[in-house]
């Protein structure tokens, strides 16, 4: 786990000096694009930006050994100055490095927050993609009652949470909901050398808190490594733990 302190308006600094839309515009994206910008292929997947009272922090999960993370923050003042001091890469201090448990025990219960895109892929190619649906007017989730959001998103997380039998869901609430405008980048064209273009919409934000049971101790620790949904490279679906009955 790697724990960062970034700060927002230096990001926004770096974002504009980049020139690109898209990363004015989402921070998700920004932040994204400056971790890569930093730490390359070391860079958390997913990741989580928790911002509190007084306070905000960067949380993510990487695979990377710590030597070589390590390295790869020592570096990263080299590699883009201003993108590690918006990340607070700039300062050893500012930078956590915790190992996560080798093993997880069958049965065993957890809190857990977190922030994820409840979506689902339309399998119907418009325009040569495949838009996004928000859970709540998906039949699969939203059977009979659509757009109840907290029916529907529920059932999203308790199928993403049970992916390859990785956990039970035992219960949840919503934290918050909104619908975040998003950029992402695009290639106007199917050629490899096509324009990129930025293309902008609105994502369901969901951040969930409550308990969940480890059902297999494996496929739990590659849940942890992937996230939970789509835009697990922008802040989304990043699950953050904690001891039974802390987040309820």
């Amino acid at each position: 786990m790697l724990r960062l302190l970034p700060d927002l308006d230096a990001l926004a600094r770096w974002a504009a000096a980049t020139g690109q839309r898209a990363l004015c515009e989402d921070p998700g994206y920004a932040l994204h694009a400056a971790l890569r910008a930093t730490l390359g292929d070391h860079a958390p997947k997913p990741f989580a930006l928790l911002e509190r009272p007084g306070s905000q922090q960067l949380i993510g999960y990487t695979c990377t050994e710590e030597p070589a993370l390590r390295h790869a923050v020592a570096a990263a003042s080299i590699t883009d100055p201003l993108a590690a001091q918006a990340l607070g890469l700039d300062d050893p201090a500012h930078v956590t490095l915790k190992p996560m448990p080798q093993s997880w025990s069958n049965g065993q219960c957890l809190s857990f927050e977190t922030r994820v895109a409840p979506v689902v892929r339309s399998r119907n190619a418009e325009g040569g993609t495949y838009p996004e649906i928000d859970a709540a007017f998906h039949p699969a989730f939203a059977a009979d009652d659509p757009g109840n959001r907290e029916l529907a998103h529920g059932r999203w997380l308790a199928r993403e949470l049970a992916r390859d039998g990785a956990a039970r869901l035992l219960s949840h609430r919503a934290v918050a909901f909104t619908l975040s405008p998003i950029a992402r980048r695009t290639f106007a064209g199917a050629k490899p050398q096509a324009r990129r273009q930025t293309q902008g919409g609105l994502l369901p934000d969901l951040t969930a808190r409550g308990q969940i049971q480890v059902q297999d101790p494996q496929a739990f620790t590659a849940l942890l490594a992937r996230g939970l949904g789509r835009h697990r490279s922008f802040g989304y679906g990043c699950l953050l733990l904690a001891p039974p009955g802390a987040w309820t």
